[in-house]
């Protein structure tokens, strides 16, 4: 790999015995792309094959299940508790180690924190009988001799993850998993051994990593994972780290949180919004209490900022997580001097949402995550054609780049003034969600790469189709709100939220009142709270259903702003009447009241726009109605219609 003066980040770096070709790491991200029997899939393999393909150094293959049944956190969950099982896992660190890099899996137990369904019949077990918040669900505690099973369990994977050609191993201390439930005296309060004093919370986790040494030999690389806070102070993490050191773990890989508290997040900050390297600082105090390698994560984007988090001796390794999951090239592009073609995660949480929902991970700006098999090579077409793509929004600029691509002459007409004009400038525009602008700059640099002829500001209809007389057609024209028919609609005091979004209004100052509490409505009165509108969000849903749509790391902040802003929630109502000075409303049972506002912001969702696509039937040979003008959706769903649309073509 050719050095583009990241000289530390690209240098190879060293744990144990283990030699890397560069200092950056892939984390475990759980993906549910196991079979249902916890093996390797063809899927997983070749998603975890495509990152090593893009250069990384280390591979950490998500949690593996020590222990089954009760150690498997999800459906779709990796297990590496049965000989049955050593088949794929050999197929996967083939398929790693066939593009050069290296490979480790993470050795874990959910402890409390399972899916309950995915173990059922039987019950969570953890240190001690205290359940997770919101969570009807009691864990059974462990008994002694539970604890020595799980013990030898841990030992037992390890001795498989070595047969089968794993480099190393890691111990899952983290993210309020079993190990992490024993450190904690929030989830560890047993009067044994094991229990009670910081010398008895270390027992189990010290015992495991010594039975695994045991396993696998002096030579083999064991690492751990730890939360640096989560339950504990962090002046305990740095001790427990120096208790791993001593225990002849060769390397530490330092996160935080899964069990409170923890100080280093606000519940009003949306992932989107994190600064890059927020977790940094703790690499670097455990660092300062080891002498094995600390591998850092935490939202680190630019190779700018890991070259000097590495530079600084904050960190020997750089752990990236989604912005692999985003790029699985990020590694080369950034050793041949392309950092302006990574497409860049933009933290919408799409991924983790998914996984909380039981559904295979996906990625909102890489459609072909988990979809390497049929998505990620660009095969030429045998026949080029003549394509017309209409609207530059997700789904079109995504058709369009990869129709482009495999070879295909592309013309792409958009309406507006730019690229992205539409919903991506919407979504871009709402408080903390700005990063959603990297998303359209990506696209928009990618077309001018493929070299696709884009038209802006340029309306289509079906006499310049039949003009133009291309072969193919997409139609991604995309969806306009819908627009109630309410009494007194014709109000002049009546906008829209996207109108007030893309800035074509000026409510600085004025009351307010928004109609539609879902996402787009509470983002839409949150950006007009910072503008000093005393607003009110009036929403015809129970409270639960207050910024639905959201993924749920963005929600829980999202209303704790509004609450700090003072935003006012009317919820279980409806519209009677629109005024020149205000609204009068109606609860469910009938009783009305009224609200003084200047503006009324209707925010009750879209509608796709079909005219034109209605227009062409039977008129093109070859025609695609994709994203919201065919059925509004979110982003993720546009880009993977775009992609599928460009692979079909």
């Amino acid at each position: 790999m050719a050095q583009t003066g990241f000289s530390r980040l690209l240098a190879s770096g060293q744990i144990g015995n283990l030699t890397m070709r560069n200092r950056i790491v892939m984390p475990p991200m759980v993906t549910q792309y196991a079979t249902d029997t916890g093996a390797v899939s063809e899927r997983m393999a070749r998603y975890y094959a495509e990152r090593a393909k893009g250069g990384v150094g280390l591979v950490i293959v998500e949690a593996a299940s020590v222990y089954s049944p009760t150690g498997k956190a999800w459906h779709g969950g990796l297990c590496l508790d049965r000989e049955n099982l050593v088949p794929g896992h050999s197929r996967l660190t083939e398929a790693v180690h066939y593009y050069g890099a290296k490979i480790a899996v993470q050795l874990h137990h959910g402890g409390r924190q399972v899916n309950p369904a995915a173990i059922a019949p039987q019950l969570p077990v953890a240190p001690s009988p205290i359940g997770r918040r919101g969570s009807p669900f009691v864990p059974r505690e462990l008994t002694i001799d539970d604890i020595q099973e799980l013990v030898e369990s841990f030992a037992a994977a390890a001795e498989r993850a070595k047969r089968v050609g794993y480099d190393a191993v890691e111990l899952h201390g983290a993210h309020g998993y079993l190990l992490h439930q024993f450190l904690s005296e929030k989830t560890n309060q047993r009067t044994d051994e094991y229990g009670g004093s910081l010398e008895n919370r270390v027992r189990f986790p010290l015992q495991v990593i010594q039975a695994v040494r045991k396993a696998v030999g002096d030579d083999y690389p064991v690492l751990i994972r730890m939360s640096a806070e989560g339950g504990y102070t962090f002046e305990e993490a740095q001790v427990f780290a120096q208790t791993w050191e001593k225990a002849g773990v060769n390397a530490i890989h330092v996160s935080v949180g899964g069990i409170t508290p923890t100080s280093n997040a606000s519940p009003e900050e949306s992932p989107s919004a994190r600064t890059q390297g927020w977790l940094v600082h703790y690499a670097e105090g455990i660092k300062q209490k080891v002498n094995v390698p600390v591998i850092t994560v935490g939202e680190i984007r630019d190779a700018e900022f890991a070259e000097g988090v590495l530079e600084a001796d904050k960190a020997d390794f750089i752990a990236l997580g989604r912005p692999l999951l985003a790029d699985p090239e990020w590694v080369v592009k950034v050793s041949q001097g392309r950092s302006e073609d990574i497409r860049r995660c933009i933290r919408c949480e799409h991924c983790r949402n998914a996984m909380d929902n039981g559904i295979p991970t996906s990625c909102t700006v890489n459609p072909t995550l988990g979809r390497e098999a049929d998505l990620a090579d660009l095969r030429p077409s045998f026949t080029p054609k003549k394509v017309m793509v209409v609207g530059g929004g997700p789904a079109g600029m995504e058709a369009a780049r990869i129709a482009a691509f495999r070879g295909h002459k592309v013309s792409l007409y958009e309406k507006g003034e730019a690229l992205g004009d539409g919903q991506l400038k919407l979504a871009a525009a709402a408080p903390h969600k700005g990063p959603v602008g990297w998303l359209r700059d990506f696209l928009a640099h990618e077309l001018d790469k493929a070299g696709v002829d884009v038209h802006l500001k340029t309306e289509v209809d079906d006499a310049k189709v039949k003009r133009e007389k291309p072969d193919v057609v997409v139609v991604a024209t995309g969806a306009t709100p819908i627009i109630p028919n309410l009494p007194g609609m014709a109000q002049d005091n009546v906008v829209t939220a996207h109108d007030v979004l893309a800035g074509k209004v000026d409510l600085a100052g004025k009351k307010v009142v928004v109609l539609g509490g879902r996402r787009t409505g509470c983002e839409t009165a949150e950006f007009l709270a910072l503008q000093g509108c005393p607003t009110t969000v009036v929403a015809r849903s129970r409270q639960s259903g207050l910024a639905g749509g959201s993924t749920i790391l963005h929600r829980g902040p999202l209303l704790a702003r509004l609450a700090r802003l003072e935003v006012e929630f009317i919820n279980e109502h409806d519209v009677k009447e629109i005024q020149s000075k205000g609204i009068n409303l109606v609860d469910r049972e009938g009783k009305e009241r009224f609200l003084e506002a200047d503006a009324i912001v209707l925010s009750r969702g879209v509608t796709p726009s079909r005219e034109l696509s209605d227009q062409l039937q039977g008129e093109v040979s070859e025609l695609y109605l994709i994203g919201d003008g065919f059925e509004p959706r979110d982003i993720a769903s546009a880009m993977l219609e775009g992609a599928v649309t460009g692979q079909r073509i």
